[in-house]
């Protein structure tokens, strides 16, 4: 065997080390449980001790492997780091973005066909869920990175910009004041569902959902029925639904922020990081707050 480390090698002992778990780190870097099982063994084997420890529910690192994790992921830093100078296309590795439902078609029709083109050879991984199950999946380190709406800024996370949800509803929606408001509303995990839902409440407004979907495209449908009222962040509602608010008398929704969770030890993370907080800070841009629903 040569003196120097695979970078593939190296990046498997991470995604390891990261997530806890044979099985998941082989899904993470799209190998067999059993390659990587011999990727780990080889790596023990060039630095002549051993690495990880294996019990039931976990993997462990030893001491020795600590310290190779971080000499690891700095050397995969700074190797990312000078790809991404030196031929920006050239970048490799994998990360997994989530994406909260309301902008997910935004970003699939005008960010990630530019991103993929410039980086051909990175291998993306987006998940478009609600924004509470985005910082769960963060949280387990199941995402590099995850974009969220939260009322508060999520512990590791930076603030990209701030959004006012606002109530919206077909030009020809007209609730029967003798019931309740009919709602459509996404499920448990929305950001807005709690505080529309708490503000009715608070003003003592009767309501009944009339539709609850986890597809944020369902719920616009039935918005835009005029069968119920729903949620939209900024610009949106005066330019989809020209009747919104006006004349219904609903209480006021608080500010909340789009933020950003970045895994700092993920040198491809870190990346796209950077171009993300670029992108969605730009306000010609298709999806920002100001302009799309969520």
């Amino acid at each position: 065997m040569g003196r120097g480390f695979d970078v593939d090698v190296l990046r498997t002992f991470q995604a390891v080390a990261r997530l806890g778990r044979f099985k998941a780190a082989a899904e993470y870097v799209h190998r067999g449980p059993s390659a990587v099982t011999s990727q780990i063994q080889r790596l023990e084997e060039k630095v002549g001790q051993q690495l990880l420890v294996r019990s039931n529910q976990c993997v462990e690192l030893t001491p020795a492997g600590r310290q190779l994790l971080g000499e690891a992921s700095r050397f995969l830093s700074a190797h990312d780091r000078l790809l991404a100078t030196l031929a920006p296309q050239q970048m490799t590795g994998q990360v997994r973005l989530g994406v909260p439902d309301g902008y997910a078609a935004d970003f699939m029709r005008d960010f990630l066909p530019r991103f993929v083109a410039r980086h051909p050879n990175l291998e993306l991984e987006v998940v478009a869920r609600s924004s509470a199950e985005l910082v769960d999946l963060f949280g387990r380190q199941q995402l590099d990175l995850a974009l969220a709406v939260s009322a508060d800024t999520p512990g590791p996370g930076e603030r990209l910009c701030s959004t006012r949800p606002r109530w919206a509803a077909a030009a020809d929606f007209r609730p029967d004041p003798h019931r309740p408001l009919p709602l459509a509303l996404q499920l448990k995990g929305c950001p807005y569902r709690e505080v529309a839902i708490t503000a009715l409440k608070a003003r003592g407004i009767p309501y009944r959902i009339l539709l609850e979907s986890a597809n944020w495209q369902a719920v616009l449908a039935c918005m835009d029925s005029g069968l119920a009222i729903g949620i939209v962040e900024g610009g949106a509602a005066t330019d989809i639904w020209p009747a919104l608010a006006a004349g219904l008398d609903l209480p006021t929704l608080p500010e909340h922020h789009l933020c950003l969770l970045t895994d700092a030890a993920h040198p491809v993370a870190l990346h796209l990081r950077g171009i993300l907080t670029s992108t969605l800070q730009r306000e010609d841009w298709p999806g920002h707050p100001e302009r799309t629903e969520c």
